[in-house]
């Protein structure tokens, strides 16, 4: 009775719809219903803001993207730039959909401030500082808003929506326009004091190594990235020519896709990127006894060779691996993780309750 009350409230407030459940195979008994979100329920907006792209969806609670949209640029004068660029963006949106939108969820490169909602001095990120982007947004939108780092929503979609749903704890790993990490321990997404957690892009790898913007000396990002792979493919040249990625300026997804052809020059560079990153993600896991780690980045989905690299030398490195089996896969949304998390952000604060659904507190009065 108590559940036929509550299906009752979500239909009512057209929240949920029911429909027949047209493969079922029971011979006794009702016929089961199965019960999905209504087509006209609010909806959630995603952002994410990295480097060279903004891009914004729309969702349902359950993480269905029904629209997006991407805009690119080179570069950006000003936070107003910015803040022009997601305006529009989410007008956009507005004039796409007849749906309600509950909120907005914003995930962006770090560091950021995710307690106060301020972007604070993202290296590399156009001179952009101390953008309180939050109570802009919030001001005029009217709708709560959420920010929170894009590696950390990434876990986040992970958790609510992917690979992460029945794992207590794990790492996701995002390898794009820099290297970040986000958590999940004990089944919660654990972000720090005030957000900056996961700057695994930002450890030190070599103490002696040069100085990176973050004020730090010898980052992982300044050793894992795509221009030292593409120079040392250009080194190694003559040892490869046959190569295709000796063609042109290869692509992420150009060395990705030939180093799941076991290309010899993109199979060697892939493994010099994969060391550096291994290093970091050692201490990590020996730091927090993590036996899964869910990797994210671009790629054409054709195989795993970024995984297998780092799931050999892991094995090899990781303490914790000596006596428990340890697990390093592909996200289960390739490289839109963030992006998805942004909107699950504000997904988990409906279901803990943190965001009311006004129809149901409108019906309740």
């Amino acid at each position: 009775m108590t559940v036929g009350n509550i299906v009752t409230e979500l239909t009512q407030a057209d929240l949920a719809v029911e429909t027949d459940l047209a493969s079922s195979t029971a011979n006794y008994g009702r016929k089961p219903i199965m019960l999905t979100l209504s087509p006209s329920s609010p909806c959630i907006c995603g952002i994410l803001i990295k480097r060279k792209l903004c891009q914004i969806i729309l969702t349902d609670l359950g993480g269905k993207i029904f629209f997006q949209r991407d805009y690119a640029y080179q570069t950006l004068t000003s936070s107003e730039e910015l803040l022009e660029i997601i305006w529009n963006l989410y007008t956009q949106c507005c004039t796409h959909t007849f749906r309600r939108i509950l909120a907005i969820g914003i995930s962006s490169v770090g560091p950021l401030d995710s307690m106060a909602g301020i972007l604070l001095k993202p290296p590399y990120f156009y001179g952009i500082e101390n953008l309180s982007i939050v109570s802009i947004m919030r001001e005029k939108t009217g709708l709560p808003t959420y920010l929170v780092n894009d590696a950390t929503a990434g876990a986040f979609a992970e958790k609510l929506f992917g690979l992460g749903i029945s794992i207590p704890n794990f790492a996701y790993l995002h390898i794009m326009n820099g290297i970040g990490a986000g958590f999940i321990l004990n089944h919660q997404l654990y972000d720090g004091d005030s957000g900056q957690s996961g700057e695994i892009g930002h450890t030190s790898i070599n103490f002696n190594g040069p100085l990176c913007a973050c004020g730090n000396r010898g980052c992982l990002d300044l050793y894992a990235n795509l221009d030292n792979m593409r120079a040392r493919i250009q080194e190694l040249a003559l040892l490869y020519p046959d190569s295709p990625l000796l063609e042109s300026i290869p692509s992420w997804l150009e060395i990705i896709k030939a180093g799941n052809q076991r290309d010899p020059l993109a199979i060697c560079v892939l493994e010099e990127f994969c060391s550096y990153i291994a290093f970091s993600l050692t201490n990590v896991v020996n730091l927090l006894n993590l036996s899964t780690i869910i990797i994210g980045y671009d790629s054409d989905g054709s195989g795993s060779i970024i995984e297998e690299i780092l799931q050999h030398k892991l094995s090899a490195m990781a303490l914790s691996a000596k006596y428990h089996s340890f697990h390093i896969v592909h996200s289960s949304f390739r490289g839109d993780a963030p992006l998805i998390g942004a909107a699950a952000l504000v997904a988990d604060n409906v279901f803990e309750g943190q965001l009311e659904l006004l129809e149901l507190k409108n019906l309740s009065a």
